[in-house]
């Protein structure tokens, strides 16, 4: 397998990373990145991307397209993984052990699911160079926050989470583009800070700052909802004996995210609250359910101006049949966008 190309910066990084990986990968004839600059826009030179699937992957692609890029260093224990971002020249050096890509890095990334996250965040504390950044893109941010205080990393540590991917997995579905207009939520105060949010910034994405359980409380209901309300509709066609193929655009639409993986979601799920969420969506269900069975059209027209109005960004009175709306996050500087 030839996953990449690329070459650590020194013979003695070389040698340990060779150590580590157990594999090498050749030296190209020509390194455009070596002796790279910090790419405009933020201050990283080295950027290790733990984990090159979806997210991880898309990252690689869109710091890669940078006017000046910052050398990117790749792991994953997929080798498909590694051998495409290879092919794609997004990474300088790809390697199957993460320890492999920490040495000279100024910034990593930990693009694993949550459960590998929290994993490796210990098994690597102590192995980051002296004033490298720590971020992570896991969709909740709070175990991850008391994981580095726990470890005593906190002044390190950044949280993000891209509110963008989709159904696929791997980086055969990463795109440069992916975080383009995407917002990105952001958590924690590390020293790293300012330079995690511009770099998110660079490659084109909308940051937003807030707490942890405030961001937490948040997904449990405008992410975590939307994924398990697609697994339910999914499963109510199955047993009712329709195949996609059945569904029109809308349909298909409303169970994309049926096709999500279960490795990515079950340690999210493990801690999420969306279970009062559910239990609010099968009661709203269950009322429309009875405006139906009693045929009263004007509780119906009620509900979708209300939903058509809250979709569009109208204030409209919710139907006195509605089920109160979540609390969200304080409206204060926690949750606006930084300017």
């Amino acid at each position: 397998m030839n996953p990449a190309t690329g070459d650590p910066a020194t013979p003695a990084a070389r040698d340990r990373r060779d150590q580590a990986a157990g594999q090498r990968l050749p030296r190209p004839a020509s390194d455009r990145r070596a002796g790279a600059t910090a790419a405009p826009g933020h201050p990283f030179r080295t950027v290790a991307i733990v984990g090159l699937g979806l997210i991880g992957g898309s990252l690689a692609r869109a710091l890669a397209a940078l006017d000046r890029p910052p050398r990117v260093m790749g792991s994953s224990d997929s080798a498909s993984d590694l051998e495409l971002a290879g092919r794609a020249g997004v990474i300088e050096a790809g390697f199957t052990d993460p320890e492999a890509v920490l040495a000279d890095a100024d910034l990593v990334v930990y693009a694993t699911p949550l459960d590998v996250t929290l994993r490796l965040l210990a098994d690597h504390r102590g192995r980051w160079p002296a004033g490298a950044v720590v971020t992570d893109v896991a969709g909740l941010k709070a175990p991850v926050e008391e994981a580095m205080a726990a470890l005593g990393e906190s002044a390190r540590y950044t949280g993000s989470h891209p509110m963008a991917g989709g159904e696929g997995s791997g980086f055969g579905h990463s795109a440069a583009d992916l975080f383009a207009g995407a917002t990105v939520w952001l958590t924690g105060r590390g020293a790293g800070a300012d330079a995690v949010e511009a770099l998110w910034r660079a490659v084109g994405a909308r940051t937003r700052w807030t707490g942890a359980a405030e961001h937490d409380r948040l997904m449990s209901w405008c992410s975590h909802l939307p994924q398990l309300t697609a697994n339910a509709l999914a499963r109510v066609l199955e047993q009712s004996g329709h195949a996609p193929s059945d569904l029109g655009t809308g349909g298909t639409d409303m169970v994309r995210l049926a096709g999500s993986s279960p490795e990515m979601w079950l340690p999210l799920l493990e801690r999420s609250g969306a279970g009062a969420a559910l239990r609010d969506l099968a009661r709203a269900a269950g009322e429309l359910a009875d405006a139906l069975d009693r045929r009263d059209l004007e509780a119906i027209e009620g509900w979708m101006k209300s939903t058509r109005a809250w979709r569009a960004g109208v204030a409209r009175p919710l139907p006195a049949a509605s089920p109160a709306a979540p609390d969200q996050p304080d409206s204060g500087d926690s949750t606006g966008v930084r300017p």
